[in-house]
């Protein structure tokens, strides 16, 4: 009998296709019968813990057992491994907040507190806070979501934690070429930017981004999350220092793989299951 349930997609993207591939494999090999998968376009689906991809449709409900909005900028330990100054604001203190990095000559990051909404960067070079964001303000003036303002400060070798009940079940450099059959990699193995053409291997780097990051799992406000962590630079390291990037919710088939091990994200997300709760709450309320 089905306990969990994949979403299959038709995406047509080369990379995301080969990750739904190896994420359901993985997932198949794991649980055997107790795992079904389904074509979204042919009806909504069973009514189970789902892996995979979204829907997207707000007419539909998301069974993916993780909650799909991680507020991190409220958590404590983001402040902590930042290594930048930020601010959570509205339109208005976001106009303030990024003129007075551009008063210091800093450019200034900018970011929806919706997931996947909007992002940019603010040079300090005469670019106005109203030029950046152009006809999006209509998204956030009255009552639109937040902003978070950052000082931009130099960051290279992303990498991606997988963080489930506060363990690092795998992790990957962040390189948009990189897919679950790339693993497993030589141990330190590194990517400079995200479209870098080979890989670096660097244990002391890597030693540095998996400290931050398991301080970040022990000590998160929420036990699951997809942990993205880079190297800044420091006056006192030759390397740099690890920083926190951002927190992304740990739903399994929403997120980049990169080259993680995903049959150990497939043993790992038992754990998820565990504590899944079906919504209660309605789709849509008509006023």
């Amino acid at each position: 009998m089905a306990t969990v349930a994949f979403r299959l997609t038709k995406n047509t993207d080369p990379e995301e296709r080969l990750e739904e591939a190896a994420l359901w494999k993985a997932l198949y090999d794991f649980y055997g019968d107790e795992i079904v998968a389904f074509d979204d376009e042919k009806g909504e689906g069973p009514d189970l813990p789902t892996f995979g991809r979204s829907h997207g449709s707000p007419l539909k409900p998301n069974r993916n057992p993780v909650p799909s909005t991680l507020n991190y900028w409220l958590d404590p330990t983001f402040e902590r491994h930042a290594q930048r100054n930020f601010w959570v604001c509205d339109w208005n203190a976001a106009e303030e907040k990024v003129k007075y990095l551009h008063d210091l000559g800093i450019d200034a990051f900018v970011k929806s507190t919706k997931s996947k909404h909007f992002i940019c960067k603010i040079p300090a070079d005469g670019t106005t806070f109203y030029e950046a964001m152009g006809d999006m303000a209509y998204s956030f003036i009255d009552g639109g979501p937040d902003l978070i303002v950052q000082e931009c400060i130099p960051m290279n070798y992303e990498h991606r934690f997988f963080v489930i009940d506060r363990k690092i079940v795998t992790d990957s450099p962040v390189q948009t070429s990189l897919t679950p059959i790339d693993y497993p990699l030589k141990p330190g193995s590194l990517s400079k930017t995200p479209n870098s053409a080979s890989l670096e291997i660097n244990v002391d780097i890597y030693n540095e981004l998996r400290r931050v990051a398991e301080d970040v799992a022990a000590t998160m406000d929420y036990p699951h999350a997809s942990v993205d962590c880079a190297i800044t630079t420091s006056p006192d390291s030759p390397i740099g220092v690890g920083c926190l990037i951002e927190m992304n919710p740990m739903q399994i088939g929403q997120l980049g793989l990169y080259a993680c091990n995903v049959r150990a994200l497939a043993k790992a997300s038992a754990k998820l299951i565990e504590e899944y709760k079906p919504s209660t709450e309605p789709l849509f309320t008509l006023v």
